[in-house]
């Protein structure tokens, strides 16, 4: 399950826009709960710097949690911010705030106020875990209202209740107020997040290069064109197409949902959609897809927009080939070349097809071999799946690996293009990954099956005997259908069931000609 997405809750501001200075002695000690309420002065001026990473971190079991101890009146660490203009910045406690902005407000992801930041677009996931926490908060410690109920009619209620609701118009959280300018206030974002829930090397890219386009973009994607909006600066048209190309490329990765229990050969390329992983895997597709360079502190702030738009493009493009209705898509199926046996996804493998759909665009020949040897390689990855996923447990996960996975990858196409035996390929592979093996037989003691037996026994029994091009024979994904006319129209062909066929849209537009 993902955890609760706070995001919404304190909106993003540009610091240098409205820096000016600061007179911390003056300013609140404290913040009660009333504080919090929408429409109270103080909420309306909260905000968080716009290079703050999303307010996520949090599970259901540890916002409840974080909740009941407010309440109890426990001690909790005090939140820093920064005073800018009319803006109270938080430097740290985001999520601590986040949380009690939640309970106050009812809205755990999926109200009023995450509705608005979202454009009313929130995923199922997103709605899933944001009811979950609300029927979690009213079985334990209760909802804000119902404390709010105990005051108002307090000749009815239960004597506790009534007790810890009183205890409200005392509780608060106290504040810490960083001065000096923005650039002493960012520095002391990063220091502090360095110590406490620490911030990874990806993400601190992702944050310091808020301004430049491989990072606007990927913002753009993780959130599907909604949410803050990094590239708000940006002219109308610069924009809106911004957010048009991120949420096609958002529903390419991320379509169809799925969760738990595989039960369907339809999955999309990545199941999460919701984790820190996730984000780091679409900052290394967007940097991939577009030879961002690794070292990017001395490229250039985007201005105008231009760049992120292009860089968008090109990942749309790889995508589009990979797995789409688009005409140029080949159709690969992502439980065959992107998941591992158990229906877990590999970014690496996502990410080595950057480069193997390179070398295969290089020429129609190119192309047209790679459809000849098409079901015969996928044959091969389905029963040498643990290969691919050996590689990626060996080196790690996303771009530490997938230069590895690529010559995998590379080596089995190149291998049977030459119409090389299945037995010389496996040993040629075992010569060069000495820690892999032919066979991936685990011996499993329990006699209950776990979530991973069950889908890898539903992804053994139903991938073999399912759909399949009737151009290349490569297994067919719902996201990549396209129906062909085994007599063609121009030749008389009609539109009757006898003279339909399945086809990847690529082998029917362009192959098979």
């Amino acid at each position: 399950m993902p955890n609760v997405n706070l995001d919404a809750l304190i909106s993003r501001e540009d610091f240098e826009v409205i820096e000016s200075s600061s007179r911390a002695s003056s300013f609140n000690q404290n913040v009660s709960v009333k504080d919090l309420e929408r429409g109270e002065f103080f909420y309306a001026g909260l905000r968080k710097p716009d290079f703050q990473r999303e307010t996520s971190d949090w599970t259901d079991e540890q916002l409840c949690e974080f909740i009941q101890s407010f309440i109890d009146g426990d001690l909790i660490p005090a939140v820093i911010l920064w005073n800018s203009g009319p803006y109270n910045f938080v430097i740290d406690g985001a999520h601590r705030l986040g949380a009690l902005i939640a309970w106050i407000n009812d809205d755990y992801g999926d109200g009023v106020i995450s509705q608005k930041f979202f454009n009313n677009e929130i995923d199922d996931e997103q709605k899933d875990i944001a009811a979950k926490t609300r029927d979690k908060i009213k079985n334990t410690v209760k909802s804000y209202g119902e404390y709010k109920n105990a005051i108002s009619d307090s000749s009815n209620c239960d004597r506790d209740m009534l007790e810890k609701a009183l205890s409200l118009g005392r509780t608060s959280i106290q504040l810490q107020w960083v001065t000096g300018g923005a650039d002493k206030a960012e520095h002391s974002f990063f220091k502090i997040n360095q110590k406490a829930s620490k911030i990874n090397d990806t993400e601190i890219e992702l944050l310091k290069s808020r301004r430049k386009a491989f990072a606007i973009a990927s913002r753009a994607i993780i959130r599907a064109g909604t949410g803050h909006q990094y590239w708000s600066k940006f002219e109308d048209d610069s924009m809106q197409e911004i957010e048009k190309i991120a949420k096609e490329i958002h529903g390419l990765i991320f379509f169809p949902k799925t969760s738990g229990v595989i039960r369907t050969l339809d999955l999309p390329l990545v199941k999460k959609h919701n984790s820190p992983q996730t984000n780091s895997f679409i900052f290394d597709l967007v940097k991939k897809c577009n030879d961002v360079p690794t070292n990017t502190s001395k490229m250039n702030d985007d201005l105008d927009g231009e760049l992120t738009v292009h860089y968008l493009k090109n990942v749309l493009k790889f995508l589009r080939r990979v797995n789409s209705s688009h005409p140029s898509s080949l159709g690969l199926h992502p439980l065959v070349y992107f998941y591992n046996k158990r229906g877990n996804h590999i970014y690496s493998a996502i990410l080595a097809w950057i480069d193997v759909v390179k070398d295969i665009e290089k020429s129609p020949k190119s192309l047209a071999s790679f459809s000849f040897i098409r079901s015969d390689l996928e044959r091969f990855i389905i029963k040498y799946k643990h290969f691919i996923s050996g590689v990626n447990a060996k080196y790690g996960s996303g771009t530490k690996s997938y230069k590895h996975v690529y010559k995998v990858f590379s080596t089995i196409i190149s291998q049977l293009q030459k119409q090389e035996p299945e037995s010389y390929i496996v040993e040629y592979i075992l010569g060069e990954y000495g820690f892999l093996t032919e066979s991936d037989e685990v011996n499993i003691t329990s006699a209950k099956f776990s979530t991973d037996v069950k889908s890898q026994i539903y992804i053994q029994e139903t991938l073999p005997k399912s759909s399949t091009c009737s151009y290349c024979r490569g297994f067919i994904h719902q996201n990549s259908i396209s129906f062909d006319h085994i007599i063609r129209k121009q030749d008389g062909g009609k539109g009757s069931v006898a003279n339909g066929a399945l086809m990847h849209p690529y082998c029917n537009t362009s192959a098979k000609n």
